[in-house]
């Protein structure tokens, strides 16, 4: 199914925010990456993070609810949460292969209460229902050696807080407290939740994402913050925390570098040797791609993004 195509104009003289949220995948070294702007308007592209390419994918005309979304451990499969609020089909789940939204299977929705899920291996995916209802085309498109089940079932096998690890590598550690809401925000935390991912190319680092709030006035639905946490060895025993201010998304690469997006570019930070020796600033991150300024565009998949990978092309 390809994705409503019609574009949202800008009014004459505004430049629309943008906002870029990415998945890493597991097991290979490729990330899907959201830029979203304006707010019904999100483009999928492709970032290999190996040479630093970013391949550009195709639109959806519609919400994409980006933390209901997974990449499988290989980087050929997405599974992904969006609402069109249309007559016929108000929200649904997808599959579909990177960078492009056409569903190669579809689980029309009504509400927000469930939707989307998350991938256990590459091959087996469990959606965020309580049970799995017949896929749009009664699963007839779907492979025989791939399987879909409830989150429940999987929780069920795995525990909660496996399940939650395994989604994006982050766990909480310190939970939250409401407070008043104010002039510019509907829901405040005076103590943020805080959730961290220890860095897999440096022991003692670790990446801490702290939740402040939701429903910013003019901003994101969700507003956090990030800081390095580096712990002291033998030598300096003392641990220092480097605030990375205001990010709209952070996470590790496999081998060890920090990976950001702010005003919808995406950076990438060499930290291996950071205070190896001093205590100053972190190195400048490098700035990867710059995807501010695109516009709504047409794209129509190619013929691969209709077919499920196969074997051969799931190996890299």
């Amino acid at each position: 199914m390809a994705p409503n195509r019609r574009p949202v104009t800008p009014r004459a003289g505004t430049r629309p925010s943008a906002r870029v949220y990415a998945i890493v995948a597991r097991e290979a070294r490729v990330a899907v990456v959201f830029r979203r702007g304006p707010a019904k308007q999100v483009r999928m592209l492709l970032w290999d993070l190996v040479t630093d390419r970013v391949e550009g994918g195709q639109w959806l005309s519609g919400r994409l609810y980006e933390e209901r979304c997974d990449l499988s451990p290989d980087g050929q499969l997405l599974v992904y949460f969006a609402g069109k609020f249309k007559a016929k089909v108000d929200t649904f789940t997808a599959i579909s292969r990177p960078p492009y939204f056409t569903a190669l299977a579809f689980w029309p929705d009504s509400g927000t209460w469930g939707g989307g899920g998350m991938f256990e291996t590459s091959r087996r995916v469990a959606l965020q229902y309580g049970r799995v209802d017949f896929e749009l085309h009664g699963g007839s498109t779907l492979p025989r050696d791939f399987e879909v089940v409830s989150i429940r079932d999987l929780r069920e096998r795995l525990g909660d807080g496996a399940v939650d690890l395994r989604r994006h590598g982050f766990t909480l550690v310190q939970r939250g407290k409401d407070a008043p809401p104010t002039a510019t925000m509907r829901v405040v935390f005076d103590q943020p939740w805080i959730e961290e991912k220890p860095s897999p190319g440096r022991r003692g680092m670790t990446l801490q994402r702290l939740w402040h709030g939701m429903f910013e006035q003019n901003g994101p639905r969700c507003v956090y913050t990030y800081r390095l946490v580096v712990s002291g060895g033998k030598a300096r025993p003392a641990t220092k925390t480097v605030d990375l201010g205001r990010l709209d998304w952070a996470d590790w690469d496999h081998e060890g570098s920090l990976l950001t997006s702010t005003r919808g570019r995406l950076y990438r930070r060499d930290v291996s040797q950071a205070f190896e020796r001093t205590l100053e600033a972190l190195p400048e991150p490098k700035l990867v791609a710059d995807l501010a300024d695109m516009i709504f565009k047409a794209v129509p998949p190619p013929p691969e993004a209709t077919r499920w990978p196969t074997a051969r092309t799931r190996r890299r």
